[in-house]
Formats: C-alpha cells, structure tokens, sequence
C-alpha cells in the first residue's frame, strides 16, 4: 500500500512543477525507467529516491507520507481551447493539492460551513437571475450594490479561494480557474490563476462560483451548457439584471460602458455581453460595440484599470495553527512546498491608497473611486490610465 501510495504522489508531484519523467529523471539522476516503474507501482519510492526528488523538487521529504486525496464531484475548469495536456495536467494537481491542503486546515481550525443555493432540475436564464441573487443574499449582499470585493465577501461565508499559479510562471498557460461541484456545498474552493487584471479575476471567481451553485445536483449537464450557464451566472452576480435595465440600452455609447466597467468591476466586453443577454440590445447593436471595442484595441486591453483582489481566509487559518510566520512549519507539517503554501496564502500587503467612495483620496492619482459619475470618468479618459478602487483591502476575520 506505501509502495502504491507513493507511486501516486510521486505522479501528483511531477505533475504540481510541470516536468515530464524525462526532465524529472535529468533534475535527480534516477533513470526515466525507473521513475515510470515507481509511477506505475511496479517499483518501490524508497527513502533515497523520495529524498532525492524531494530536494531537487524543493519539496518537503513528507510529501511523499501524504494519502492522495479522493474527492467526490466534478471538476470544474475555466480554460481557453488552446490549453496544452501538460497545463491541464498540472492544473489539475495544483487544484487537489489545494484541497488536501485546505482540507486538512479545515479539520484543524474553527471554520464555518458554507451554505449556498444549489439548482436542481431543469433551469433556464430566469432561475440562474434568481439562484444569483439567491447566493448574493447567502453572502450577506446587497441585493443591487456592487460588490466592493467579492473575493472578501466569499471567504467571509466559508469559501475558501487561492491561486494556484501565475501567468508569469507560463505553466498554467490557457487556464483562469477551477472549482469542484459537488452535492453537498460545506467547504468549496475556488480557484484562479494569479497575474490577471482584475476584472477578469472577478468575472472567474463568480463563473466557479456558478458552477459549485449549478451543477452540484446536476452532474450530467454538458460542458457546453455548463459554460454557458456559469457564464450567465457570473454577470447575473456580478451586475444585477434590475440595475442592468436601469443603466443599459441600446443608445448607450461605448464610453458609458467604460462608466459601468469602473462601477461594477466587470469587463466592458462582459457588460455588453450580458446587455445583449438580457435583450437590453440588439444583435446589430451588439456587433457594432465589439467591432469598436476591436478597433480601439481593447480586446485584450481595456481602459478603466480593476485592482486585483487578494484571498486572506487560507493564511489566517495558516497563522492560527502555525503562527505569524507559517510557511516552513506548516510545509513540513502538511506535507506542502513553502512555495505552493505562500502562492495560496499569500502574507499581508499594505492596504490599498483609495477605499472606494472616497473621493477626496483621488485628487492626485489616476484612481477613479467605485461610485464616481460619468464627468470624472470622462476627464480621465484623455489622460492616464483609469484605475477604480474595486478590490481594496478590507479587514477579515476566520469565519
């Protein structure tokens, strides 16, 4: 059984830094055909070898102690088509690596148990705005306010949320984020990739989001459906569809989606989607706003800059357990790269310069504060890059 067990982390961990047998065999000197034996189960991970993985892997030599976690529920991925299998693969691992991780801080903290809606049967668009507006109440929301960080507003009802890679490491290439849906909604994770602006960070904690809300009871939906549903889910979260008719129509011009970009915290491109959703404008109306949208550039880089939220429940559980500072107790102790602990729970920052609605904090600085009106904006537009307060650091406590 420890043969079998270490064989499987073995894989789990080839997998976590993104090497192949090939480029793991040349970074420890044991043979390609070893470690495919081992792998396989055919050959034992003795001590020596789990040693010399461990070191030139930088990973802690109890890893390899770990039971390979088994998780009930599917697996879900907001990727691009072009992710590449060793992306994917590593995603994968890095995921449930998190989990097991996240788990066992769960049974060794006081942790609240998340309740959230969950969609049975049958749904349409109308039940994905209702379980929506559903799950903002379950979070403790406003029913029609923009959610100031929705990273904090999570984490404060029990969802744990991590990256698990960053675009500046390339591994993950393709890949946004992941959650596991399943029937019983007690400890879920949401995960994303690090690096991204964060607008786009938002929109795919609230697309996971919709999965662990949609499809728990409903595992047999294709991926196409899914997709789609969570994406509708995610706008539906994100901007109310009562305060989308009271700030869309088919006259608005493409700057007053610049204006809701910097309200709501949300891509220009998503807002117009979700218009176009909800039939607020028409197919031509909606090609003509992504032509101009390609025109100006702003396909892959829009104006109105969305601060990135950063997760802080994973390292309060962290600190609890193993003091202010965790990482190399808790690395040995959970069976965890310092490395991995410190990208899922990342230390303190300073707190952000602008707290939104304040806009006296903003006389000098290109950050346009969360409920600002279209004339502030407008001034910006000819100058330096908009910046809203969305996503500012707000104090958080162990649920």
């Amino acid at each position: 059984m420890l043969q079998e067990q270490r064989g499987k982390r073995l894989v789990t961990l080839r997998r976590l830094v993104g090497l192949s047998q090939t480029e793991l065999a040349s970074a420890t000197g044991i043979s390609q055909p070893q470690i495919s034996l081992m792998e396989r189960g055919d050959r034992s991970v003795s001590d020596s070898a789990a040693a010399q993985i461990a070191a030139a892997t930088k990973m802690p030599l109890s890893f390899f102690d770990q039971m390979q976690p088994s998780f009930s529920g599917a697996l879900s991925f907001r990727k691009l088509a072009g992710a590449s299998a060793i992306s994917r693969d590593s995603s994968i691992a890095r995921f449930e690596e998190l989990e097991r991780v996240a788990a066992e801080l769960c049974s060794r903290t006081k942790y609240r148990l998340a309740s959230l809606p969950q969609a049975e049967d049958d749904i349409d668009g109308d039940d994905i705005e209702i379980l929506a507006a559903q799950t903002r109440a379950a979070l403790k929301l406003e029913p029609q306010d923009p959610i100031l960080n929705l990273t904090r507003s999570m984490e404060r009802r029990g969802i744990i949320v991590a990256a698990v890679g960053s675009v500046d490491e390339g591994l993950l290439d393709g890949h946004d984020g992941a959650s596991r849906a399943s029937e019983r909604i007690e400890r879920p994770i949401i995960a994303y990739v690090s690096g991204k602006p964060g607008d786009r960070q938002r929109f795919t904690e609230a697309h996971e989001l919709g999965h662990i809300v949609l499809h728990g009871l409903r595992p047999d939906v294709g991926e196409k459906i899914r997709e789609r549903e969570a994406h509708r889910f995610a706008g539906a979260l994100l901007i109310p569809q009562e305060a989308m008719q009271e700030s869309v129509s088919e006259a608005l011009a493409l700057n007053g989606y610049l204006t809701l970009k910097a309200t709501w915290g949300v891509s220009i491109q998503a807002i117009v989607a979700r218009a176009h959703a909800l039939g607020l404008i028409s197919d031509s109306r909606r090609k003509s706003l992504m032509v101009q949208i390609s025109y100006k550039g702003w396909r892959k880089a829009e104006p109105v800059d969305v601060r990135p939220e950063r997760p802080l429940l994973l390292r309060q559980m962290l600190v609890k357990e193993f003091g202010e500072s965790p990482y190399l107790k808790a690395s040995w102790a959970l069976g965890a790269s310092p490395r991995f602990l410190q990208e899922w729970a990342p230390g303190a920052t300073t707190p952000s310069e602008v707290t939104p609605g304040n806009a006296s904090q903003t006389a000098n600085s290109n950050v346009v504060p969360l409920f600002s009106g279209a004339g502030s904006l407008q001034k910006e537009l000819g100058g330096n890059p908009i910046t809203t307060a969305l996503g500012a650091e707000q104090p958080a406590h162990l649920p």
